[in-house]
């Protein structure tokens, strides 16, 4: 029967390392702090990977995937051992609920985490499996239509933070500068399915740097009025507020959102970040949770007209031409520009500027 590398390694035994300072010497804890540190994620460096600025999903902490630099793991058995999960529980997963043009390619894609996650209980006979952060783009539309209570209730999986992230785009029809507004329809479902190891729920609310007015205001009366009871019966509460800023190209899909520029192909944009935690560690910290969203939660009260964020009487920008349509946008798709199409009939030797991707050969590993 064919056995995987992972599991053959794992089915002998270690050397004892008896001569290895990190066995020897340092306590377990010491050394598995070490290993988190070397195996935590980061961008990565190089610029062949990197995402065009001229997308509407390249952000400060988006530029490119996110590696892992996973030499440790095979410096020998015992480390191994230690180790070849970490850098699944370690790094920050990513999932896109949006149409297709607000995510990256497919070639950016992380893999489904529903086997790895599997593995990992079955190797340590546990229900659920802790990772450290799961990260959620999300348009609203996916939103209300309970797409995150779906990724959320996904076997086994158990992120300790979950931070989702509302993006300019991401707002009802931001094309036409409308009010900002967030519905409550989808908060009941995502709390029944919120596992007991997350302990902080971040939510990234980021618009245009003019509409900051509405951004602080659909953040208040987020404090006020929502609340998440996880199905093991904590509630967590609202806790802290950031506000941050960043700036980025006005150019992507074609289009040129010259009504919303600060200047010359830039957007200037405004984030408010509301972190939800269990009581006891907000009180903790010499911090206090809303009246209103206390008494809901404890009377299991959960009014969606009376939890939505409204706005009214915001007004709209009323331009003629939002945007100008730009011919040829480069959006980091193999260097390929977006809406190309090839004429099945046109010969290969017609063809020399479109990239050939290297294809891996299953049976010898070598690329063809």
């Amino acid at each position: 029967m064919h056995q995987l590398l992972h599991e053959s390694l794992l089915s002998q035994s270690d050397d004892p390392q008896e001569d290895c300072p990190l066995f020897r010497i340092l306590p377990g804890e010491i050394r598995d702090s070490i290993f988190c540190y070397v195996l935590t994620d980061h961008p990565d460096p190089d610029p062949s990977n990197q995402f065009s600025d001229k997308t509407c999903y390249t952000r400060p902490s988006w530029k490119a995937d996110q590696s892992t630099d996973t030499r440790l793991l095979r410096t020998c058995r015992a480390i191994y051992r230690e180790t070849w999960f970490k850098p699944f529980l370690l790094r920050e997963h990513t999932r896109w609920l949006s149409s297709p043009d607000r995510a990256p390619p497919s070639r950016h894609h992380p893999p489904p985490m529903s086997r790895m996650l599997k593995r990992i209980a079955d190797q340590q006979g546990t229900n659920n499996v802790e990772i450290e952060r799961l990260r959620i783009f999300a348009q609203m539309y996916k939103l209300e239509d309970g797409e995150l209570k779906r990724l959320l209730n996904s076997s086994y999986l158990a992120p300790r933070i979950v931070t989702l992230t509302i993006r300019h785009t991401d707002w009802w029809f931001w094309e036409d500068d409308e009010p900002l507004r967030f519905e409550a329809n989808w908060i009941k479902g995502v709390a029944s399915v919120l596992s007991s190891s997350t302990n902080q729920f971040c939510f990234e609310l980021e618009s245009l740097k003019r509409k900051k007015d509405q951004v602080d205001k659909i953040a208040a009366q987020m404090i006020k009025k929502w609340y998440f009871k996880r199905k093991d019966g904590v509630v967590l509460y609202a806790a802290t507020t950031k506000q941050s800023q960043w700036s980025g190209s006005s150019t992507w899909n074609n289009q040129r959102w010259v009504r919303d520029e600060t200047e010359d192909g830039m957007l200037d944009y405004y984030i408010v970040t509301v972190t939800f935690l269990p009581k006891i560690e907000i009180e903790r910290k010499g911090g206090s949770v809303s009246d209103t969203a206390f008494n809901a939660a404890q009377q299991g009260s959960f009014d969606e007209e009376e939890m939505k964020l409204h706005l009214p009487g915001q007004s709209r920008m009323e331009v003629a031409r939002p945007y100008q349509v730009i011919a040829r946008v480069w959006d980091g798709r193999r260097n390929t520009p977006r809406n190309r199409r090839i004429n099945p009939n046109t010969r290969f030797s017609e063809l020399d500027d479109v990239p050939i991707i290297p294809v891996r050969s299953a049976s010898s590993g070598t690329q063809q």
